[in-house]
């Protein structure tokens, strides 16, 4: 097992429960609000990092041209002039996937750096190439 580098140890996380647990007991925090504290606390101390806001997966062609706003020729057309920095993720012999992460993160990299709508970022690409 390798060396846990989280600043957090589970010892303080099991303390900090405990001391929570009379506010919980009271009503000054919620069962669920109390869970919630718990459980982030725990990631970090097993993970050293925060739950991840978007639980990553690999999606389709039609999906990741979905969450772009674009249709799915457009995509293909545009994934197949090299516009995008992600990759394609083979799974088996012809299927192929994309991190949703990826995509996410291309698109806050559009929308900061020319601060437009991604339509717009996808044209301005295509007026490059």
């Amino acid at each position: 097992m390798p060396y846990n580098t989280s600043p957090l140890k589970m010892q303080t996380v099991r303390t900090i429960a405990r001391m929570l647990s009379p506010l919980m007991d009271c009503g000054a925090i919620s069962n669920k609000e109390y869970d919630t504290i718990v459980t982030n606390l725990s990631y970090v101390a097993k993970h050293g990092k925060p739950i991840p806001a978007i639980i990553p997966k690999l999606i389709t062609a039609q999906e990741a041209a979905e969450m772009l706003s674009i249709c799915y020729s457009q995509f293909r057309a545009l994934e197949k002039e090299g516009v995008f920095p992600f990759k394609r993720r083979s799974v088996g012999n012809k299927t192929v996937r994309y991190k949703n992460t990826e995509i996410m993160e291309y698109m806050d990299l559009c929308c900061a750096t020319l601060d437009a709508p991604l339509g717009s970022e996808i044209e301005a690409e295509k007026k490059r190439s």
